[in-house]
């Protein structure tokens, strides 16, 4: 006859041991992946996880990584393990099994605790988080998911409109005027006051912190990538690493906007396509776009000693997330199902890199045994991190998104767009159960390294009254005083301003110039 040991005397021998020894294995279900707190819906800002810059220990939202119950991490247990907890059992029930002349079994305790851990399999934060803002449940069974996905129309490429750069006071066409001078002379305002005002929101006078420089050699010993940026006209100005930038505000735009394709003059300044984009930009940037985020940004050190684990995955979860099971469950349900595109930071690293996406596609998928996946990716007997995994499956997904461009022009319509896009080789391994639905996963090969940081994409289009505030200043568009204003979407007045069909009672106007204040 066999006795069961009680599950909490098992429960607590084994949290013991896994202290002592400190060799426990995170456990990697859908419950347990870093999320952001604490809201569904994030307003776009300085604040947001997905902004184009550095951020500080007050302005980062910290994410929220869950602790792992024991009952998780009996998936790691190793059969050397079972016979120490056999041991400790001994050693807890010294009485039970002489008194009753049975043998004690552990496994059959181990294999309590694996259904508590499978009753812990809950829907993670993240794709509740989908649910709620798609008002249905994210499709999670492996085989009823699509194998690729793209979206009917290409966000368009564009620059991310880097802070060393100046954002959009850089003269992108030779000796000819910036957006933002263009926009000041159009519509009567000071230039050199306007360019001011724009490099203070998001330009090279928004590092005013940083240390100044005159050159770049001045920048070197930083070893962060900066440049010594320098506003328009000046001699000096800040270091600032290159990768600081409003892709934060392009790739939202890209997706909601249609793309600028002819230019168009006004009071004798002639705003070429690119431009256009740099003003909408330039909107979206401050215009509180309300998102849906998941995942967690990486906010550390890239080259922090000891950060992985003797697998080779990042120690620190907000760098080891995206998970690839989320992963995999999002892109498909968005983009798979709904042909709806999103956003992701493609690096895993501090650096944010914002890009809205173009498609996905399953190259390759095998499903193995956990033994086998153990043995095949990590060398050991036992599959070392989710107990509930009944099979793993191994995917190769190309997945492809749009990279900025220097370029004027329509690039969508014409297919040029087709040269800015990159694409990536994710692998990794979907956890699934038994009824095939994925419950987890892990990066493998390269893409332990580079995977996306996280996924988000913006809720709707800013309000057709919007009026942006960086850094105090005020901008709104909207057409001729006598159509009502309410008529018109920030969409619609850009189309118009792209539009060769545009008429002449149809051109923008700034609202009351005087709300424009200058520091």
């Amino acid at each position: 006859m066999v006795t069961v040991v009680p599950l909490h005397k098992l429960v607590a021998a084994l949290a013991v041991k896994v202290a002592l020894s400190a060799t426990g294995i995170l456990a990697t279900p859908l419950q347990y992946n870093p999320s952001t707190p604490p809201d569904d819906i994030v307003t776009l800002s300085s604040c947001h996880p997905a902004y184009g810059l550095e951020q500080s220990a007050d302005e980062v939202i910290q994410p929220f990584i869950p602790e792992i119950p024991i009952c998780a991490l009996i998936g790691n247990v190793t059969a050397d393990v079972t016979g120490i907890i056999a041991d400790l059992i001994d050693q807890i029930l010294p009485d039970q099994g002489e008194d009753q002349g049975e043998e004690t079994d552990p496994s059959q305790s181990v294999q309590q605790i694996k259904q508590s851990a499978r009753l812990l399999e809950a829907t993670s934060t993240d794709v509740a988080r989908l649910e709620q803002f798609y008002g249905a449940s994210m499709q999670k069974n492996v085989a009823q998911l699509p194998k690729s996905g793209q979206v009917v129309t290409t966000p368009w490429p564009s620059s991310y409109w880097p802070i060393y750069l100046d954002g959009i006071n850089y003269r992108w066409n030779g000796a000819d005027p910036s957006p933002a001078e263009k926009y000041a002379t159009a519509f009567g305002l000071n230039v050199d006051e306007f360019t001011r005002t724009v490099s203070k929101a998001n330009g090279v006078l928004s590092q005013a912190s940083r240390r100044s420089c005159s050159a770049d050699t001045d920048c070197a010993s930083l070893n962060d990538g900066s440049a010594c940026a320098k506003h328009l006209g000046s001699t000096t100005g800040y270091c600032i690493p290159t990768w600081f930038g409003i892709c934060h505000a392009w790739a939202p735009a890209a997706m909601l906007e249609a793309e600028p394709v002819c230019p168009v003059t006004k009071n004798n300044v002639t705003f070429q396509p690119f431009d256009i984009k740099a003003l909408m930009t330039e909107i979206y940037d401050g215009a509180s776009v309300r998102t849906v985020f998941t995942g967690a940004r990486f906010n550390g050190n890239d080259n922090a000693p000891n950060n992985r684990d003797k697998y080779g995955r990042f120690v620190d979860g907000a760098r080891r997330d995206l998970g690839p099971g989320f992963f995999h469950i999002a892109i498909a349900n968005i983009m798979g199902l709904r042909r709806n595109s999103f956003i992701v930071d493609v690096s895993a690293g501090s650096e944010v890199w914002n890009q809205p996406v173009k498609s996905y596609e399953i190259l390759e998928s095998s499903i193995l045994t956990p033994r086998h996946a153990a043995r095949q990716f990590y060398r050991t007997t036992r599959y070392p991190f989710n107990a509930a995994a009944a099979n793993i499956m191994y995917v190769k997904n190309r997945f492809t998104w749009v990279v900025e461009a220097n370029e004027d022009g329509p690039l969508v319509s014409t297919g040029r767009a087709g040269s800015f896009l990159q694409s990536q080789d994710l692998t990794y391994l979907l956890e699934v159960d038994r009824e095939g639905n994925i419950i987890g996963g892990e990066w493998v090969g390269d893409s332990n390294s580079n995977h996306p940081d996280f996924l988000w994409f913006p809720v709707a289009r800013p309000s057709p009254t919007t009026v942006t505030r960086a850094t105090r200043t005020s901008w709104i568009f909207w057409t001729n005083p006598s159509t009502p204003v309410l008529s018109y979407g920030l969409g619609d007045i850009f189309a118009l301003f792209s539009s060769v069909v545009a008429s002449r009672s149809h051109h923008l106007w700034p609202i009351n110039t005087n709300r424009y204040t200058f520091d």
